[in-house]
């Protein structure tokens, strides 16, 4: 019978300690889940949601050739 705890098929080792995640843009460290989920600080997520939303705008394309046949 195979040992239960075998843990080689993990993609990621397990150790006991988590791994360090630091910001993306700060390079501070990252202490809660949702910091170290998004990969960013509190700061710097502030930060991307403050972007200005860009608003609905309409592309300039030209017509498909053949389009207006059936």
């Amino acid at each position: 019978m195979p040992p239960t705890d075998d843990q080689t098929s993990l993609p990621i080792p397990v150790t006991r300690y988590r791994p360090v995640v630091k910001c993306a843009d700060c390079k501070a460290l990252l202490t809660d889940s949702v910091s170290r989920r998004w990969g960013r600080g509190p700061d710097c997520r502030a930060a991307l949601h403050s972007a200005p939303d860009p608003g609905r705008f309409t592309a300039e394309q030209d017509a498909l050739p053949g389009a207006d046949e059936p």
